[in-house]
């Protein structure tokens, strides 16, 4: 077991259209998808620029969910695992819910979440 660190972010403003958010924008954190745990809210994805945890662009979902992570099985039968192919660092952030199949990341790609232990 190893600490995980969470990196703050600055949120501005959130998507036109959508309900305010049921947290507390200051909670908002950037993890790398390897070290999103049971329970964290995920929101949306970032892409990195260069080697840092900055945030060039934020892509929200229309649907965040809680994280549920589970090992990554190139032999799923959920049509991503299969279409992702075997490609070693891969993770599930929810193998269905709210999906019908896994939510399948690079653990190297960064996840705008909530911690679940800051929803509360």
């Amino acid at each position: 077991m190893h600490d995980v660190s969470f990196f703050p972010v600055i949120v501005t403003s959130h998507p036109a259209g959508d309900t305010p958010p049921l947290f507390d924008p200051a909670a908002v954190r950037i993890a790398r998808a390897a070290d999103v745990r049971q329970g964290d809210l995920v929101l949306g994805q970032c892409a990195a620029l260069g080697t840092t945890v900055e945030c060039e662009a934020t892509e929200y979902f229309d649907t965040p969910y809680y994280a549920a992570p589970s090992t990554y099985d190139p032999t799923c039968r959920c049509g991503v695992c299969r279409w992702s192919g075997y490609a070693p660092g891969r993770v599930v952030l929810t193998d269905g819910y709210p999906f019908d199949v896994c939510d399948v990341w690079p653990a190297k790609g960064l996840a705008v979440i909530v911690p679940a232990d800051r929803l509360h």
